[in-house]
């Protein structure tokens, strides 16, 4: 049903995007449509029952609803599935998942997961549940979405799958990947450059449906590098040589913006979406790690400006929420995975340059993503 709230909603919406207003309409005649087809069907069963005339395609039906129930019970029975997987995505959009029992095995045994051909090409490692989406951002600014159940399993004995990804041009390269269950209403984009957009869901859905460029940013052969839930609350954007920005969702204009000003070698590695204060880690390649309260970062009234330093590094990987059972998983250049618990990187009140959790002088982390528990 449509509820009042959901009326309101659209024209809210409708107002501060007016330029999805069009898509607007088309899902809520989409689902009007739905309804009433709904509505057609329910009388027509209730005519029938009145009149006590078995519909011809009961048995089918029935025996169609017990082949689902049984698949869904075949996977909720089913370890493999509930278990959540490391993903490695190339460059060319090559895929893999390892289980995460597999991977804890791989760190513990200091054995390497991905041998030196497929590092070369080795573009994000990711932290999937089994009913999270992949949402994938490319060179040309377009989107694309694949599911953890369609990458292939990287077992013991295996190495990079050999396919190349679907739909990426001779020169078109993956530049950012997020996974998400369920996707945001809003949607912020970051490019490498530090512009910032938001787009309304449906309107995301609809341009990556077409292949259409989510953004186009006002900096020269700029490309996307990250995607987080822009719903409520403050965007924090991190660079690799350790400058944020924080500035709220909303104040970001319908066309886009530009978030901090950057030097020429600097860029955007990380976003984190701040619905309230919390406590974060921001990691670097060398191994060190800083766990700051973002209370102590202010934030700004309107997007731009310099960035304040927030790590005293020039190789930034990534942002994560801290959680105290956590575990940071690194890569390394080798195709090893490293497991580091959160607990263990303390609480530090000014800027600096971080704990070292570990030693990567001869093999250094390439990437690292965020296992919530073990």
């Amino acid at each position: 049903m449509i509820r009042t709230d959901d009326v309101k909603w659209w024209v809210l919406e409708a107002k501060k995007h007016p330029e999805s207003a069009p898509t607007i309409i088309e899902e809520l005649a989409k689902r009007l449509a739905e309804l009433d087809a709904e509505n057609e069907r329910l009388r027509d069963e209730l005519v029938r029952s009145q009149h006590r005339v078995p519909a011809a395609t009961d048995t089918a039906e029935v025996d169609d609803l017990r082949s689902k129930v049984a698949t869904l019970q075949t996977l909720l029975n089913s370890e493999t599935t509930a278990e959540p997987a490391a993903i490695f995505l190339s460059d060319r959009l090559q895929a893999a998942r390892l289980p995460l029992s597999l991977a804890q095995q791989f760190a513990y045994e200091e054995r390497p997961a991905l041998n030196q051909q497929a590092m070369f090409s080795l573009r994000f490692l990711l932290l999937a549940q089994p009913q999270d989406e992949l949402l994938l951002f490319t060179s040309h600014g377009r989107g694309l979405k694949l599911l953890p159940s369609d990458m292939p399993l990287l077992a013991e004995s295996d190495d990079w799958p050999a396919a190349e990804g679907p739909e990426l041009s001779g020169d078109e390269r993956l530049t950012a990947a997020v996974a998400v269950s369920p996707p945001p209403r809003f949607w912020t984009v970051v490019t490498r450059r530090g512009y910032a957009r938001q787009l309304l869901r449906i309107d995301l859905d609809r341009r990556v449906e077409k292949g259409d460029p989510l953004i186009e940013s006002s900096f020269r052969r700029d490309v996307p590098v990250a995607a987080v839930n822009g719903d409520q609350g403050d965007l924090l954007a991190l660079t690799r040589w350790g400058k944020g920005v924080r500035f709220a969702h909303r104040a970001i204009p319908g066309q886009g913006t530009v978030a901090l000003k950057l030097e020429p070698d600097d860029a955007v590695v990380a976003a984190l979406s701040l619905p309230s204060e919390m406590e974060i880690l921001i990691v670097t390649a060398a191994g060190y790690a800083a766990r700051r309260d973002t209370s102590q970062f202010e934030a700004r009234v309107r997007p731009g400006g310099e960035g304040k330093t927030l790590l005293q590094a020039f190789d930034v990987l990534g942002a994560f929420p801290y959680e105290s059972e956590a575990h940071l998983l690194y890569l390394t250049y080798s195709g090893k995975l490293v497991l580091v618990p959160a607990a263990d990187i303390p609480l530090q009140q000014r800027s600096g340059k971080g704990t070292q959790v570990h030693t990567f002088d001869r093999d250094p982390a390439v990437a690292v993503t965020l296992v919530p528990e073990l």
